[in-house]
């Protein structure tokens, strides 16, 4: 299940939106904007509703000036979704819910600036029959989540780097913020490569981890551990010591998966506590200004 109440979160881009669609983001296209950028003779720009009075009457060569200023744009957003078996986990709220509440909050967002948003999950393979193209509309984000959490994974297979490579040259070139939502229980080797025809984009990973997976259970105990991806089950005794690994594997992997980001200048969003729209808003205020 997820929340009724959508939340709603602020993001922005660090740079000018190449879009000339009317929208609330930055933009270089001239237009009925309202951030000045210079005048213009109204002989060359026949507008006269923004016909510049005191500048004119200051103009030297006594031309009747008018202002030009820079409109602001829509974007497009992308958002890649990890829905392989992994993302089944969670104690309280599995990890595909946690991604529907950001899905959901992303359309009601995305629709509130006008922008578009699309949709691209995968698993071991590229879902096609789950990608959502672009589309606008506060209401976006509700069905992204419905087809989510309806979905069934291909295969017990966990999630393809391969898979999440087509994902991305779907949208190469085409979207100015994308998100890349995935526990990345998987191989990080290429995915610096994999990152790069998204080089024109503000790319933001979510990973979203469950705390039954990060943090040990108190006590000496056996524990009973079934691997999502595939098929059987272990027993793990846990000793103080495995405790301690434990911690250690968790630490290691955070480490490893933000320097694979940080190769790319990109600093990962971490959800271990349910998704927090104000959160996500927050990590755009202080890492994107």
């Amino acid at each position: 299940m997820i929340n009724t109440a959508t939340a709603e979160f602020v993001y922005r881009l660090p740079g000018n939106s190449p879009s000339t669609r009317p929208g609330a983001h930055s933009s270089s296209s001239r237009g009925a904007g309202m951030n000045f950028v210079s005048h213009a003779k109204l002989t060359d720009q026949p507008d006269p509703r923004r016909l510049d009075l005191r500048a004119s009457i200051s103009n030297i060569q006594k031309d009747w000036l008018v202002r030009i200023n820079k409109q602001r744009a829509a974007i497009m957003v992308s958002s890649i979704v990890d829905v392989s078996p992994s993302m089944r986990f969670g104690s309280q709220q599995n990890k595909l819910q946690v991604a529907a509440e950001f899905l959901q909050a992303l359309g009601f967002s995305a629709g509130g600036l006008g922008d578009s948003v699309s949709l691209v999950p995968f698993d071991s393979v590229k879902r096609e029959d789950l990608t959502m193209p672009t589309r606008f509309g506060r209401g976006i984000g509700q069905t992204m989540s419905e087809m989510i959490l309806s979905s069934k994974p291909t295969s017990d297979a966990g999630a393809s780097v391969d898979a999440l490579a087509r994902c991305v040259e779907s949208i190469a070139g085409k979207t100015s913020l994308t998100f890349i939502v995935s526990d990345f229980h998987w191989p990080l080797e290429k995915l610096d490569r994999i990152l790069e025809p998204l080089s024109g984009s503000l790319v933001v990973p979510l990973v979203i981890w469950d705390r039954a997976e990060i943090t040990p259970p108190e006590g000496n105990r056996l524990l009973s551990v079934r691997q999502m991806a595939g098929k059987g089950s272990r027993h793990l005794w846990l000793t103080p010591s495995v405790r301690r690994q434990w911690i250690d594997n968790v630490s290691d992997r955070q480490q490893e998966i933000a320097d694979v980001f940080s190769s790319k200048d990109v600093k990962p969003f971490w959800i271990t506590n349910g998704f927090d729209a104000e959160l996500l808003s927050r990590y755009f205020m202080e890492t994107r200004v």
